[in-house]
């Protein structure tokens, strides 16, 4: 326990105001360390790990995360969607821990499953929430979305002014199942969509219907949002 107590505590030294401003390439010298003995401990360092998620998104945060894609373990599914229930402005805070989410799979989706129904039930929409779940390739999470669409093509009145149909159904293309298209052929004639809505589904039903271009959509969509760490987060 001392041991991960000090590799805790060197994550914890770059929370600093002094490292505020700096890039990833100048912070991860002094952590690397720390970071490869908490990955060799595995899911044992996991409650410490949680209990850095639960600040701003600092340095610590950050990197905690990243173990945490790696480790995969399910004993941070409630903090990882906690961490994702704050609604962050934080554009990579969120990333991270959508991403986190996935990584873990099966085991987080009858949370998420929980979660969104709380979500949707006062009409909220929390995109990486969605996303979280939507993007863990599998029976439940599929047929999740197929329901909710026909929920919404049923009683449209019930999803207006909060439901997001295009980032939405943007999964369908992960989930690589064709027998989603009459339903998304279906979406795509609602009248009421805006038009980047419609751009949205039309990408995913381009992308089922060619699912070479999935590759392609993928690397675009990672371009689009990696690059360097912003100076000005993690805070």
């Amino acid at each position: 326990m001392e041991e991960i107590s000090h590799y805790i505590a060197a994550l914890k030294s770059v929370d600093s105001d002094a490292f505020y401003d700096k890039e990833e390439s100048e912070v991860w010298p002094l952590v690397h360390t720390a970071v490869d003995a908490l990955l060799h401990l595995g899911p044992t360092v996991t409650p410490q790990l949680c209990s850095l998620l639960g600040t701003d998104f600092t340095w610590s945060c950050f990197y905690a995360l990243k173990i945490l894609r790696q480790t995969k373990d399910p004993q941070a599914v409630p903090a990882l969607i906690t961490l994702l229930g704050r609604e962050s402005d934080d554009t990579l805070a969120c990333e991270e821990t959508m991403l986190a989410l996935q990584d873990i799979g099966q085991p987080a989706v009858e949370p998420l499953l929980q979660e969104l129904a709380i979500q949707f039930h006062g009409q909220h929409y929390n995109s990486y929430l969605v996303g979280a779940l939507t993007g863990i390739v599998g029976q439940t999470p599929y047929e999740y979305m197929v329901n909710i669409v026909q929920d919404y093509l049923q009683n449209p009145g019930k999803y207006h002014g909060w439901f997001h149909p295009g980032d939405f159904t943007f999964n369908f293309a992960k989930q690589q199942r064709t027998s989603a298209l009459p339903l998304l052929h279906r979406l795509l004639a609602v009248k009421n969509l805006d038009s980047h809505e419609r751009q949205e589904i039309a990408e995913t039903i381009e992308v089922l219907e060619h699912p070479d271009l999935y590759d392609e959509r993928l690397r675009q969509t990672i371009s689009d949002v990696s690059g360097p760490l912003p100076t000005d987060v993690p805070r």
